[in-house]
């Protein structure tokens, strides 16, 4: 049971750190292959919170996907 207890602590410990970012505005987190903007105020919002921003606040410095998983994706070749 302790051992368990350890590594449910470990794997929590380490998801804290690349917990992926909110959307500063709904405070959600975006689903894989999202795109979040980051605005000039330096808030970054999701693509649903954009489009409801007035047009002159909507000057974004970049835009980033979300991805499903911070490790590469291996890829198996077919038998």
């Amino acid at each position: 049971m302790a051992r368990d207890l350890a590594s449910f602590l470990r794997r929590k410990a380490r998801s804290t750190k690349s917990d992926p970012a909110r959307c500063s505005s709904c405070n959600r987190v975006p689903l894989p292959g999202e795109l979040v903007h980051e605005l000039e105020s330096r808030r970054v919002v999701c693509q649903l919170c954009l489009a409801d921003l007035p047009e002159p606040h909507r000057v974004t410095i970049s835009c980033e996907r979300v991805h499903a998983t911070d490790r590469p994706l291996t890829v198996a070749r077919a038998a």
